[in-house]
Parts: structure tokens; sequence; C-alpha cells
């Protein structure tokens, strides 16, 4: 009797640190999901507005597939960097926000240098008319993600 307790409470105890594991894992399960979804519909948005042929397309979407990445990890590595938060500035000592400063300084260099590469390597493959009409859409396309997230969110702006 003693053992089937023994066992019933360590396999209860077992379940429940499983179960304590699993909403984080669904959690970033749902989250790449949601990533997948805004990454497809940022292509039919880009692939609608520059009306790229089936030659373009495939030469124009590894290009620009590779900036994305540089730039996510740009951004990931000053968010890592820096755990600024703008109502926190009269916390920060002087070299604090200097070297703050100079990170934000750092990704915005990185950043221009990354488009100029873009720009550099999409010459050889969209006409230039394309590669304007690619900022206006990638600008759209962000204008209209934040319009949809306001509007599923009502509660919040209040």
């Amino acid at each position: 009797m003693k053992n089937i307790l023994l066992i019933a409470i360590a396999f209860c105890s077992i379940s429940a640190t499983v179960y304590a594991q699993n909403p984080h894992q669904k959690l970033r399960e749902e989250r790449g999901k949601k990533y997948e979804k805004i990454k497809t519909l940022k292509i039919a948005h880009i692939s609608n507005e520059l009306n790229l042929t089936t030659e373009e397309a495939e030469k124009f979407w590894p290009i620009y597939n590779e900036h994305e990445r540089s730039m996510m990890k740009i951004r990931r590595e000053l968010r890592s960097k820096s755990k600024f938060r703008p109502d926190s500035t009269e916390k920060l000592s002087d070299d604090e926000a200097n070297k703050l400063i100079e990170n934000i300084l750092s990704m915005k260099t990185a950043e221009l240098t990354f488009q100029k590469e873009l720009i550099s390597n999409l010459r050889d493959v969209i006409p230039p008319i394309k590669i304007l009409k690619l900022e206006h859409a990638e600008r759209t396309f962000k204008e209209m993600l934040i319009k949809e997230l306001r509007d599923r969110r009502p509660e919040k702006r209040k």
C-alpha cells in the first residue's frame, strides 16, 4: 500500500514538473507561428508592391532574407547590451548613458551599412525603381501591422 502511495506521489510530482515546463514551450511555439505568419504576410505584401517577376523573385528573396537576418541580429544585440528604459534615465550614471549612446550609434551605423549593402546587391537583381518601391513597401507593411495590432487591442490604448 505504501509503495502504491509513493509511486502515485512520485508520478504526480513528475507530471506537475513536466506540465510546468509546457506553457513556456507552447508560448515559444505560438510566437514562432505568429512570426512565420507575419513573415508570410510581409513577403506577400512586398511581392505585390514590387510586382516582382519570377526571375527577379528568385534572386531578390535570398538577398533580402539575409539582410533581414542581419538586421534582426543587430537589434537583438543592442537589446541584450542595454536594458535601457526611457523611464529610468534619471537612474543612469553619465558613463552608463554615454555607453548606451555609443551602443545606439553603433547599431545605427551598422544598420546603415547593411542598408547600403542591400541596395548594392539589389542593383544587379531588380531595377532602381523597384528598389525605391521596396522602402515604401516596408514602411507601409509596418504601418499596416501596427494598425492591425492597435485595432485588436483597443482596451490597452485607454
